[in-house]
């Protein structure tokens, strides 16, 4: 799989995205400053007052900042999505730095391989299909909780955007509990529950990364 990672799920469909307008920009950012769990509001104008876009996770990372800045509001792009945040809460994000720098050093020595770059080879050659899902059923500017174990009133162990891609399921976590069917899934490196009811299958996200497997088999 891409080496995003612990990044967001980032949703390897949105790995060129990100790479392709990152290209002036020597760092990439993570969420700071945000209680765990908790989420940070990406809102449509530089305003607390504005319509709140989406919401990043605590824990995210992969975050890029565009050239567009308004006093201590920064305009950035997350996957496919983007809006304003406050400067106050975005850091450095190191790791994610590095691997933007070699993968630009990938794609730059090997031009007619580039969707590659990043990509690891799985173990054994798996080319089984991928299936990935996303979040639907959630209002803009809202999130989907990941719970602990198959309930409501279960602790919350993270939160996927109203937009969120790249969700994949743990075929054995599966649960039916009253009239609500529970799924385990993984999402931005967290095993957790969500009712099924706001998930569902993503084709095109899916149908990207089996053609990048297929393209990068050795």
């Amino acid at each position: 799989m891409y080496k995003l990672g612990l990044l967001v799920s980032l949703i390897l469909v949105s790995a060129p995205l990100v790479v392709a307008n990152a290209e002036s920009q020597d760092n990439v950012f993570k969420v700071s400053n945000v209680r765990s769990h908790g989420v940070l509001n990406v809102r449509a104008k530089p305003s607390v007052r504005s319509n709140v876009l989406f919401q990043l996770p605590s824990d995210s990372r992969w975050v890029l900042k565009r050239t567009v800045k308004k006093g201590k509001w920064q305009k950035v792009i997350w996957g496919k999505k983007e809006g304003w945040v406050y400067t106050d809460y975005l850091a450095i994000d190191h790791e994610g730095s590095l691997f933007l720098k070699n993968h630009r050093q990938c794609v730059k020595n090997n031009p007619t391989k580039a969707i590659c770059c990043g990509y690891e080879q799985p173990h054994g050659r798996n080319l089984a299909e991928i299936k990935t899902y996303k979040v639907v059923n959630v209002s803009i500017g809202q999130s989907l909780n990941v719970r602990s174990s198959a309930s409501p009133k279960a602790s919350k162990v993270s939160t996927m955007p109203h937009n969120a891609i790249g969700i994949v399921k743990d075929p054995r976590g599966r649960m039916k509990i009253g009239h609500s069917t529970w799924q385990k899934i993984r999402w931005n490196g967290h095993d957790g529950w969500v009712n099924s009811h706001y998930i569902n299958y993503d084709a095109a996200t899916s149908n990207y990364r089996n053609f990048v497997k297929k393209s990068c088999a050795k």
